[in-house]
């Protein structure tokens, strides 16, 4: 018999990755013991008016940097293979489908669990994961019909602010070490 996996599904631009998700990430892991967290990038949100300044590719590749010590972060693309718009609850389906057996979560902002209901087909994304809530400091209500899992801690690291200071400043301590460098020398967010 196998053991069930304990998997977060953290969705997101990604644009860039910084030390904030990574320890968003961590924090949701110890907080309820996780197996597992998978990064997914998607081409772009459909909560957001603005596309990505970075490829696909690029965030892709940001991301394998950033996770490649740890053993419990993975990433996926997914997002990038199904066709558009990236709804979380078709990548929870999809998600379901290659973990079968696993108890699958989603890794949200307080930003996006407040306004959880204007998703699209919630009802049912919350049929096929536990929500895991970071709240930054302030008091995330409950969500009828939603079960979630509130983490706190805050971390300053802002993925607008890091791109608006490009290239000028990084903001070098948000950002792997691994990751500053690739932004650099692939001339990003110029």
């Amino acid at each position: 018999m196998s053991q069930t996996l304990r998997i977060a599904l953290f969705g997101g631009t990604f644009d860039p990755v910084h030390l904030g998700h990574l320890a968003i990430a961590e924090a949701a892991r110890k907080a309820l013991k996780l197996d597992r967290v998978i990064f997914i990038p998607c081409p772009q949100s459909p909560h957001k008016e603005h596309g990505t300044l970075a490829s696909e590719e690029d965030r892709l590749e940001m991301l394998e940097l950033a996770l490649e010590e740890l053993p419990w972060a993975k990433v996926s693309e997914i997002e990038m293979l199904l066709p558009p718009p990236s709804y979380s609850w078709i990548t929870a389906e999809a998600m379901r489908e290659v973990y079968p057996e696993s108890h699958l979560f989603w890794l949200m902002g307080s930003d996006q669990w407040s306004v959880i209901q204007s998703w699209n087909r919630p009802d049912h994304l919350a049929d096929l994961v536990e929500f895991i809530v970071h709240d930054r400091g302030g008091e995330s209500e409950s969500q009828p019909g939603f079960r979630a899992h509130i983490i706190k801690g805050a971390h300053p690291a802002s993925a607008s602010e890091i791109r608006s200071h490009a290239p000028t400043r990084l903001h070098s301590h948000w950002l792997a070490p691994k990751v500053e460098r690739f932004i650099s020398l692939r001339g990003l967010y110029r």
